[in-house]
């Protein structure tokens, strides 16, 4: 029986693996959409307990998976947290920050959440619209009029890679050297390649996309992008943990990347707005949780983000205005959404979703590659 769980372990991690790509750009996806996910099936305010701690035999379970999934993997370091309906908030931080120095993640660590952080991004600038600081029609050549297609590209298409901008990450310069980029540097990089396509007439991943709205929070708020973070974000919703990295801050506690054995050097601070957010787990399950019953804005501006969701490039995913919409009809043939965001490197994973089958929220970050999905489906096993 053991070695029947553990194939089936390993088949859902190798799937996830081949299926899930990195934050690149599909060049030419036709625009097809998902239907927006109705209102009933967003979280109940009421029904969780983010104070309470998670104890008892649900606890162990998800305890003890944790360990069998250390051993199956030979994941480096994990951070994971779940916040279920009635039953609390279960968190573990545990493995190594640094392998090879046999540095511990200990209870102050932090891990790199990549794109999950456009999740953040896309939420500043909602909460910009809904003060009338900005609006979604508005045009990106009122801050960047030399940029392509500056004159039709509008904040709402930024936000669902409806732009047509190329990816900064796609240019193999950025990944050439251990440096850091600057936003400007970027912006040039991108601005060195032709459009792909017309404005709103197609769709096509960009980290350029989320770069540019970062700065166009700054210059609106007359402030860092980290600070804004931290102020509409973090502080209001007491998340010790949770910051948006400042140009070339490497903290001491953040767990590194592993490939083969070997810590790989990278500056997470370089994608501003596009994946410079760094956290434990448990601070991101609030973080959604918060965000999802109308916390840091109303529900129903919450839900509109789902309204148009574009095909991604793997199975079952879909973009809307910064969150994902995984559909499990399409991947394993199952009656169940997950709701946020999902990202990663070559060397670094992470996801944070609200699964609307059992009204759980988890996040789970992983500093190598490994399927943060396949984890995550296990956790919530636990809960059946």
């Amino acid at each position: 029986m053991k070695s029947i769980r553990f194939a089936c372990i390993v088949l859902i991690v190798l799937l996830f693996s081949a299926c899930r790509k990195t934050d690149a750009q599909d060049k030419g996806k036709a625009p097809q959409k998902h239907p927006q996910p109705a209102l009933f099936v967003f979280p109940s305010p009421g029904a969780y307990d983010a104070a309470t701690t998670l104890s008892g035999r649900l606890k162990d379970s998800l305890d003890h998976t944790v360990n069998n999934l250390f051993r199956m993997t030979g994941m480096p370091g994990l951070t994971a947290a779940m916040l279920a309906p009635g039953k609390g908030l279960w968190q573990t931080d545990t493995g190594y920050l640094s392998k090879p120095d046999q540095r511990k993640v200990n209870p102050n660590s932090v891990f790199y959440w990549a794109s999950v952080g456009k999740l953040l991004t896309a939420t500043v600038i909602e909460q910009l619209i809904q003060e009338k600081k900005l609006d979604r029609e508005d045009k990106l050549s009122r801050w960047f009029p030399a940029l392509q297609d500056a004159r039709k590209i509008t904040i709402d298409e930024l936000l669902m890679h409806t732009s047509g901008i190329y990816s900064f990450n796609n240019d193999p310069k950025v990944f050439a050297i251990d440096r850091y980029y600057s936003p400007d540097e970027l912006l040039g990089l991108a601005h060195a390649q032709k459009n792909l396509f017309p404005p709103g007439t197609n769709w096509s991943y960009s980290n350029t996309n989320y770069l540019l709205l970062a700065l166009i929070a700054e210059k609106t708020e007359g402030k860092p992008f980290d600070e804004l973070i931290r102020d509409r974000i973090a502080v209001p919703l007491h998340l010790t943990s949770l910051r948006a990295l400042k140009p070339h801050e490497q903290p001491a506690n953040l767990a590194v990347a592993h490939e083969n054995g070997q810590i790989v050097k990278e500056d997470y601070s370089v994608p501003l707005g596009a994946g410079n957010i760094v956290s434990n787990a448990s601070d991101m399950v609030i973080l959604l949780y918060s965000l999802m019953t109308g916390k840091l804005g109303p529900v129903a501006q919450v839900h509109d983000r789902l309204k148009d969701l574009y095909a991604m490039p793997d199975t079952g995913t879909w973009y809307g205005r910064g969150m994902m919409l995984y559909d499990f009809n399409e991947i394993t043939n199952t009656d169940d959404l997950w709701i946020g965001h999902s990202g990663g490197t070559q060397t670094y994973r992470a996801l944070l979703v609200y699964d609307t089958a059992s009204k759980t929220f988890i996040a789970v970050a992983i500093n190598a590659h490994i399927s943060v999905e396949a984890v995550a489906r296990k956790l919530l096993s636990r809960l059946r």
